[in-house]
């Protein structure tokens, strides 16, 4: 009975969070009376220019290869399938 409850709690967030989380900007903005994190939009892009500078990883947003510093990544050669052993 408790673990139902239990569960039943967990699916209700959920589904609340998935209500907010594609909640259109008006409706979210008088939700910020109640507290003002609720008012702000999930998630990249939640910047007030409609950029993704909220958590500074996409680099300075100039757009030249040259700001970020990438590593290259190197792939081992694919070996030829080996054939099955025939005893």
């Amino acid at each position: 009975m408790v673990q139902n409850i239990i569960v039943g709690l967990i699916v209700a967030a959920a589904v609340l969070y998935v209500a907010w989380r594609y909640l259109p900007q008006r409706w979210r903005q008088p939700l910020g009376r109640v507290h003002p994190g609720l008012a702000q939009a999930p998630g990249c892009g939640s910047g007030s220019d409609g950029g993704c500078s909220s958590c500074g990883t996409c680099g300075s947003g100039d757009g030249s290869a040259a700001s970020v510093s990438e590593k290259p990544v190197a792939m081992p050669a694919r070996s030829a399938p080996r054939e099955l052993d025939k005893r």
